[in-house]
C-alpha cells in the first residue's frame, strides 16, 4: 500500500496489543480451543446422553470464539454458554463453565514473544518513544496482569492499559485508546497503535484520531489497507519510519 511517511513526522508514543502482537498467542488458543472442545464433547455425551461428531464442536468453538473475541467479549465463560446454546444446551452449571475456562488458561497462557518483538521494543526505547500496551482483560478464570509480568521488556512500558477492568471499556470501544494518551499526556494524533485486529485494533485505534499499523505476520487478512494507515508483516518494519 502507498504510505505518506509525513504522518509518521511528529509521533511521540508508540503503543503495541498484546497477544498476537508482541506474544504469539493463536497457537496455544488453538491448542485451548481443542482441549476444552474434547471436554464439552465428553459433558455432552455424559450428561446428555448425544453422540456428536468431535469435529463439529471444535468448528463450532472455534467460531463462537472468535466471533465473540472480534465483539470485544473477553469472558470465556460466555464462550462456552454461546457454544452449548448452539447445540440447544440452554444451562450448564456455572462450576463447569470455570473448569472450561481453568483448562483454556492452563494452555493457552503459555506464550512466548516475537523475537521481532523483543527487538523493536529495545529500538523504540532507545529512540526515546513513550511506550504502551493497550489489552483486553483475559476475564473470569484468566490473569492478564500475570502474562504481562511474564514479557521481558514489560519495564519498557510507560503505560499498560488492561481494557475490562478497572471501569475501562474493552477493545473495540474507543475508551481505552483515549485513556491511555491521557495518561501518557500525548495527543492521539502524536501515537501509533500496532495491533493484529483489523476492527478491534486498528480501525478503534484510526477513530480515536491514533495512527494505526496493522500488523498481518502472514498475509491473511482480506482489503487489510481498509482499517489501518499502514500494514505490516514484521514489527521490525516499523523502523523504516520511526
Amino acid at each position: 500500500m502507498s504510505v505518506n511517511y509525513k504522518i509518521f513526522n511528529n509521533v511521540k508514543a508508540v503503543l503495541f496489543d498484546f497477544d498476537d502482537t508482541l506474544v504469539n498467542f493463536s497457537s496455544k488458543a488453538k491448542e485451548a480451543l481443542d482441549a476444552v472442545s474434547k471436554d464439552i464433547y465428553i459433558y455432552i455425551k455424559e450428561n446428555y446422553n448425544q453422540e456428536l461428531d468431535i469435529n463439529i464442536i471444535k468448528k463450532l468453538v472455534e467460531a463462537e470464539s472468535s466471533r465473540l473475541d472480534r465483539e470485544g467479549e473477553y469472558n470465556r465463560n460466555k464462550w462456552w454458554e454461546s457454544v452449548l446454546r448452539a447445540l440447544n444446551i440452554n444451562y450448564v452449571d456455572r462450576t463447569q463453565l470455570y473448569d472450561w475456562t481453568n483448562l483454556y488458561w492452563s494452555i493457552a497462557s503459555q506464550v512466548e514473544p516475537y523475537e521481532d518483538a523483543n527487538e523493536i521494543i529495545e529500538y523504540l526505547d532507545s529512540k526515546g518513544y513513550k511506550l504502551g500496551i493497550i489489552t483486553n482483560s483475559d476475564g473470569e478464570g484468566g490473569n492478564k496482569n500475570k502474562r504481562l509480568a511474564n514479557f521481558p521488556q514489560i519495564n519498557k512500558f510507560d503505560v499498560i492499559i488492561i481494557a475490562g477492568e478497572g471501569g475501562i471499556r474493552p477493545k473495540p470501544n474507543l475508551e481505552p485508546f483515549i485513556v491511555a494518551c491521557e495518561r501518557l499526556s500525548v495527543p492521539p494524533n502524536t501515537c501509533v497503535f500496532v495491533g493484529d485486529e483489523p476492527i478491534k485494533d486498528c480501525l478503534a485505534a484510526k477513530k480515536a484520531n491514533m495512527i494505526s499499523v496493522l500488523m498481518d505476520r502472514e498475509g491473511k487478512i482480506k482489503d487489510a489497507e481498509l482499517y489501518a494507515d499502514f500494514v505490516i508483516s514484521s514489527l521490525t518494519q516499523l523502523e523504516e519510519f520511526l
